[in-house]
């Protein structure tokens, strides 16, 4: 019963908080894109599949969404986070490719493959920008992940902004997804997270 109690508040929490997201996501980006350009801005990953991409925006929203602040001159650099978690294919190096294949220079992406959640992209993609020598970082990330994510930011990357794609910004959902050769992703002998012991 306590349990039930407890996910049913959780629940509420959410469903409260996300109400917020179509104002709190817009404020965060206008403020911390004033502060930019980053040197960096890390992007967690999110599973890939050999689905259509209709069936898995968010991969996309993301990618795009990347692409978009390269484009803009906000982020000099781009670290893609994320190790294969839920699919045989490692998520930061699916990004890497499909964002190779968009046209943003090689030399400017960057793989850190081993987070196996959100919390985990931000730290491992903040301790990854520092080896490399970058200074000034953000996180760029859908509105959803960004009301998480914001719940951690100040002790995983201490000084890192956030840039959150706006809720309104539909055209991400809709870009197709690159044509890549996947097989430099593909993790052999893959074991799905829920089932490692």
């Amino acid at each position: 019963m306590r349990l039930l109690l407890s996910a049913a508040v959780v629940g509420l929490l959410l469903f409260a908080f996300s109400c917020k997201l179509d104002k709190w996501a817009p404020r965060a980006y206008k403020k911390n894109a004033a502060r930019g350009p980053y040197d960096v801005i890390i992007v967690p990953g999110f599973p890939y599949d050999s689905v259509p991409v209709y069936k898995q925006p968010w991969l996309n929203v993301r990618l795009y969404w990347a692409k978009a602040l390269y484009d803009r001159g906000l982020a000099r650099n781009i670290i893609f986070s994320g190790s294969a978690v839920h699919t045989p294919y490692s998520e930061a190096k699916i990004m890497k490719l499909a964002a190779d294949a968009l046209g943003i220079p090689p030399e400017h992406t960057f793989v850190e493959n081993e987070a196996l959640h959100s919390n985990e992209n931000v730290r491992l993609g903040y301790k990854l920008a520092h080896k490399l020598g970058f200074k000034k970082i953000a996180v760029a990330t859908d509105p959803y992940q960004f009301a998480y994510t914001m719940a951690f930011l100040w002790y995983t990357a201490p000084g890192a902004g956030i840039l959150p794609l706006s809720k309104d910004s539909i055209g991400y959902y809709n870009k197709p997804f690159p044509k890549i050769d996947v097989s430099a992703a593909f993790v052999r002998d893959f074991v799905p997270l829920e089932q490692r012991h």
